[in-house]
C-alpha cells in the first residue's frame, strides 16, 4: 500500500492514461475495424483532465470525520 497520497495520485494519473489509451486502441482496432491514430488532444488532454479530477476526489480530498 502506498502511504504517500501524492505518489498514489501521480501513479493513478499515469495508470489512468495508460488504461484510457489501451481501451482506445482496442476500440479502434477490434470494434470499429479501423486503425489507431494517437492525437495529443483526445488521447492525452481529456484523460488527464478526467484523471486529475477523479484522482483529487479519491486521493487528495480531505476526509471529514
Amino acid at each position: 500500500m502506498i502511504k504517500n497520497k501524492y505518489a498514489a495520485y501521480i501513479l493513478f494519473i499515469i495508470a489512468f492514461l495508460a488504461f484510457w489509451n489501451l481501451l482506445d486502441y482496442l476500440y479502434s482496432t477490434f470494434i470499429t475495424g479501423g486503425s489507431y491514430q494517437f492525437t495529443a488532444g483526445s488521447d492525452m488532454g481529456l484523460p488527464v483532465v478526467v484523471a486529475v479530477a477523479v484522482g483529487y476526489i479519491l486521493f487528495l480530498r480531505k476526509k471529514s470525520d
